[in-house]
C-alpha cells in the first residue's frame, strides 16, 4: 500500500470512466472512502486516438474529468448521487486521485454476458428502481444526463441507500439548450436503439432525457431477470437486436411491472414514457402506498455553468499533493464548496 496525503491507498475496488477504484483510508479518522485513481497520460493516450475530429475531448483530454468534477461539486448532496469529497492534484504528478464516499456494498447487481444471476424480487426492485428514479430526476432537472446508466454503475451504502455513480461522459446542458446527444459514449448493451443507429451513421442527434429513460428500463429489466434484454458478443449483431427484436418479459411478474419495462423500452424515443409519467405510474408508487417524496422537495435547481466546467480543474479546488509532502500543513478539506 502507498500513502496520498493523508489516504492510505488500499486494495482496489472497481473501475470506473477513465480510472481504477481503491479502498482507502483518512489516517486521521480512520475512515473508508473510495478513490478513483486517473492517469493522465494514458487518458491523453485514449483521447488521442478515439476523441472525434472538432470535440472539445480531442482539444482537451482532460475535458472529461473537469465535467465529472464540476457535476459531482453541484449534485453530490442529494442521497442518491454518489459523492465527491475531495480532489487531490497536482500538475508534476502523474495521477489525479478522486475521493469519494465509500459504497461498502459495491454495485447493485453483478452481471456478466450471458449469464444469467439471481433475479430481486419485485419489491427490491421497486426499493432501488425508486432510489434511481429520484437521482435521475434530480439530474434532468438541472439539466444532466447521465448516459451511462447500469447496475455498475449503481452504488450500495452500508445502510443499502442507491447512489448513482461515474459521470465521466455526462452531458450538461444550458438553461436555454436542446437536451440533445450528438456524439454517444456509452456500454452497449444498455444502449437505446436511436443511440445504435447513431453508431452506424443513420442518426445525426438524440433526445437526452429519452436515452437515459431507455438505459433506466434495461437496468430495471434486469433487476428482475438476471441478465440483459440483449445480449451478442458481437457489437453490430447487438445493435440490430436492439434495433429490431422486442424485450422477453417474464410472464412471472406483475402486468403493471411489465407495462413499465415496455413502456421505457419503447423502440421509438417519442413515444417512450416520459420521466415524469414514471414517477405516476402505480408500480412505482406501489399503488398508492409508497408515494415518493414530491417533485419540489426532490428536484433543487444545481445550475453546473461552462465556466465551472472550464473551471473545475483550478488550483484552488484540490488539495495540493507537493506541498502536503514539502510542507507541514495541515489539510484543505474542499467540503464546503461541494
Amino acid at each position: 500500500s502507498r500513502k496520498i496525503n493523508q489516504y492510505l491507498i488500499l486494495r482496489e475496488i472497481g473501475s470506473g470512466s477513465y480510472g481504477r477504484v481503491n479502498l482507502c483510508q483518512n489516517e486521521f479518522t480512520d475512515r473508508y472512502y473510495a478513490c478513483k485513481i486517473i492517469s493522465k497520460s494514458k487518458l491523453q493516450k485514449k483521447f488521442r486516438w478515439t476523441s472525434r475530429v472538432g470535440s472539445i475531448e480531442s482539444r482537451d483530454p482532460l475535458s472529461c474529468i473537469k465535467k465529472e468534477i464540476a457535476i459531482l461539486k453541484k449534485l453530490s448532496n442529494h442521497r442518491n448521487i454518489n459523492s465527491l469529497v475531495e480532489v487531490l492534484d497536482d500538475e508534476n504528478e502523474e495521477c489525479l486521485y478522486l475521493i469519494f464516499e465509500l459504497c461498502e456494498f459495491g454495485c447493485v447487481m453483478n452481471l456478466e454476458l450471458n449469464q444469467t444471476v439471481r433475479p430481486f424480487s419485485e419489491e427490491l426492485a421497486r426499493y432501488y428502481f425508486r432510489q434511481l428514479f429520484l437521482g435521475i430526476e434530480y439530474l434532468h432537472k438541472n439539466r444532466i444526463i447521465h448516459q451511462d446508466i447500469k447496475p455498475e454503475n449503481l452504488l450500495l451504502t452500508a445502510d443499502n441507500t442507491l447512489q448513482i455513480a461515474d459521470f465521466g461522459i455526462s452531458r450538461i446542458f444550458a438553461e436555454n439548450e436542446n437536451q440533445e446527444l450528438n456524439e454517444i459514449r456509452t456500454s452497449p448493451l444498455f444502449c437505446p436503439p436511436e443511440a445504435c443507429q447513431m453508431e452506424l451513421d443513420t442518426v445525426s442527434v438524440i433526445n437526452g432525457p429519452a436515452f437515459d429513460v431507455w438505459s433506466m428500463g434495461v437496468t430495471l429489466f434486469c433487476f428482475v431477470h438476471g441478465h440483459c434484454p440483449f445480449e451478442d458478443d458481437c457489437i453490430p449483431d447487438l445493435y440490430l437486436k436492439i434495433n429490431k427484436d422486442e424485450p422477453q418479459v417474464s410472464g412471472a411478474l406483475s402486468v403493471e411491472l411489465k407495462d413499465l419495462i415496455l413502456q421505457m423500452m419503447k423502440k421509438n424515443p417519442d413515444q417512450r414514457i416520459s420521466v415524469t409519467n414514471i414517477r405516476s405510474h402505480e408500480w412505482v408508487h406501489n399503488y398508492g402506498n409508497e408515494p415518493l417524496p414530491s417533485e419540489q422537495e426532490n428536484s433543487v435547481i444545481a445550475n453546473v455553468t461552462d465556466d465551472e466546467v472550464s473551471n473545475a480543474m483550478r488550483v484552488s479546488v484540490f488539495t495540493r499533493i507537493r506541498n502536503l509532502f514539502k510542507k507541514s500543513v495541515s489539510k484543505v478539506n474542499i467540503g464546503s464548496s461541494l
